[in-house]
């Protein structure tokens, strides 16, 4: 029996939804039932009656629900406790987080902190969105940082999770430029003309949706040809000064190209989206280390959201 396979079975008896609860859980629909079933047939009978809509649970689902919770906070207690006793010398507080955000944000972020009253030791796992997401939900990190947005798709918004806002950034989008500092491509032409576009490949949909929710808005058609495809910012950003196209990038990873004069912002704000930064954990209790680190960033939080409070009156 694994440990994911008692989670699964909390998200369907919150949603009562295979379909729902496989998406609250970052894993396909036939994944999801196959974990279930592999929970029933590890109990020796059946769980959950899906001869219903919405699904409900059969008599031994509902005895062992009880006890499913339990064990599943008694497990995380007991390694919480466990690593309390090896003491703070041997935590390792683990990330995963966006390329991006691991690059251009996770440094000078983490080390706004107050190194004296949090001297940290830190692992960071860069990868793509849904990787992110499931290293949080199987336990595999104890912090994931990733974009927000409130009309993109929701992210950890069911679960044992709770999150803070750390910050913002901008999608935008770029054009390599040419040696008079003008753009190559600029959405701004005709729209017959053909441009090149750099795109993020589906391993990472969320920016790529967000995208989709720009050019929604763009009242003109797009002639947009997709000529390379990666699910690395970075990729699609040394492409892009190479002049191969057009891209969607998060403003923090472009900054100094556009101060260098190596890429041109084009399309206006019409082509531009803000985006939240947030950090993610488990909800319940962590190591101490943990902990702390958690009420500093609600602590910082509050002054900033306090500080724009004031500046706005």
């Amino acid at each position: 029996m694994e440990l994911e396979w008692l989670e699964d079975f909390l998200e369907i008896v919150a949603t009562r939804n295979f379909s729902t609860a496989a998406t609250a859980r970052n894993i396909s629909q036939p994944a999801f039932s196959r974990r279930i079933k592999s929970l029933e047939n590890w109990v020796g009978t059946d769980l959950v009656d899906r001869s219903t809509y919405p699904v409900h649970l059969t008599d031994a689902g509902n005895m062992f629900l009880p006890r499913c919770q339990e064990l599943i906070r008694d497990t995380y207690r007991l390694r919480t406790d466990c690593r309390n006793v090896a003491g703070a010398s041997s935590q390792l507080i683990t990330f995963s987080a966006l390329h991006t955000l691991a690059i251009y944000f996770f440094p000078t972020w983490i080390s706004s902190f107050p190194v004296p009253k949090l001297p940290l030791r830190s692992s960071m796992d860069a990868a793509d969105f849904l990787e992110c997401i499931e290293n949080l939900s199987s336990s595999r990190c104890d912090f994931t940082i990733t974009y927000d947005h409130p009309d993109g798709p929701p992210v950890l918004k069911t679960g044992p999770f709770e999150s803070l806002q750390v910050g913002t950034d901008r999608l935008i989008l770029v054009s390599g430029s040419d040696d008079t500092g003008k753009p190559i491509f600029d959405v701004d032409g005709t729209s017959d003309t053909e441009i090149p576009y750099l795109a993020y490949s589906w391993s990472d949909g969320y920016l790529g949706k967000l995208i989709s929710l720009i050019r929604a808005r763009w009242r003109r058609p797009l002639n947009l040809t997709t000529v390379y495809q990666s699910s690395l910012a970075e990729s699609l950003k040394h492409m892009a000064v190479a002049g191969r196209g057009v891209a969607w990038l998060p403003q923090s990873s472009v900054r100094k190209s556009i101060m260098q004069g190596e890429l041109v912002q084009i399309g206006g704000q019409q082509m531009t989206l803000e985006m939240e930064v947030r950090i993610f954990r488990r909800a319940g209790a962590m190591h101490r280390e943990n902990e702390a680190l958690w009420k500093l960033i609600a602590q910082n939080v509050e002054k900033r959201f306090a500080r724009d409070a004031t500046i706005t009156r």
